[in-house]
């Protein structure tokens, strides 16, 4: 293979990341007007936001998504759903949301087949070892299939505010921390390079004077600022606007005026060089 041959937009990794409620599930799954979306929903009971945004922007849209929800008691079956994709897959793009409710489901899974007999009440619920090295295998397995996918591949987390304890006594060190799993902190570290884009959501809430209302703007970054990690490898710069848009409109657009900025750098070096 020749890097020469690369499409830039083509079977792309995305890691969409932000607090609950700021669109990323409607964000991934608007890949659906290129072509069929399958949706592994781990969040909710179902995923609604999608019946309520697509039924008033783009209904025919609902018709393009498959989905399923997983959940501790059937988080092998997602495992098992994507080994059938691995060996057909007929999807534009494949979804995963979330990966912070799909750590917590594997954990409790994996704890329903502890042996109870001796284990006091409070161990009976206590996630140890075993039930770490499950959530990594699983969560690993899932980024290998994804790998080898036909398909856009996007995963959605939700960063979940916690502390991390270093030291003791004089020494104690207390830092504020945002992991994107719900529990170990091995697959934390894993899952952001399997992605070759991760993009932070954020809003912005406008106030008019005149009018005396409120609107707010859905913003996408594409670079880190502060604890908010993002990147992009297909050239997209600070951030752009999704407010009353769909995601993979504006992002296409994005990525080809990127890549053709790009290109006219390219030009302009080879020319300075000669």
């Amino acid at each position: 293979m020749k890097a020469s041959d690369l499409v830039v937009d083509s079977q792309v990794s995305m890691l969409l990341k932000s607090p609950w409620g700021f669109g990323k599930t409607i964000a991934a799954t608007s890949f659906a007007l290129e072509g069929p979306i399958y949706l592994a929903y781990f969040d909710k009971k179902k995923p609604l936001e999608l019946m309520t945004y697509y039924s008033r922007f783009n209904p025919d849209l609902l018709k393009r998504i498959e989905y399923d929800v997983y959940g501790a008691h059937n988080a092998n079956q997602f495992l098992n759903k994507l080994m059938d994709l691995s060996r057909d897959c007929r999807y534009f793009a494949v979804v995963v949301d979330s990966v912070t409710n799909l750590t917590s489901a594997a954990v409790n899974w994996s704890l329903g087949f502890r042996d109870n007999k001796k284990a006091k009440d409070k161990d009976k619920l206590m996630p140890d070892f075993d039930e770490y090295k499950v959530e990594t295998s699983l969560v690993t397995q899932a980024l290998d299939i994804c790998r080898t996918l036909p398909a856009h591949i996007i995963w959605t987390c939700h960063p979940v505010p916690s502390i991390k304890v270093e030291g003791a006594g004089g020494s104690l060190k207390i830092t504020k921390t945002n992991p994107i799993v719900t529990y170990g902190s091995k697959v934390a570290g894993i899952i952001p390079g399997q992605f070759s884009e991760i993009y932070h959501f954020s809003k912005q809430n406008n106030w008019d004077s005149i009018s005396g209302k409120s609107s707010t703007r859905y913003l996408v970054s594409t670079d880190a600022i502060g604890d908010d990690f993002a990147k992009s490898n297909l050239g997209l710069k600070g951030e752009f606007d999704i407010t009353d848009k769909l995601f993979y409109s504006v992002w296409k657009d994005e990525v080809k005026k990127a890549q053709e900025l790009i290109k006219q750098e390219g030009i302009a070096n080879a020319e300075a060089r000669q």
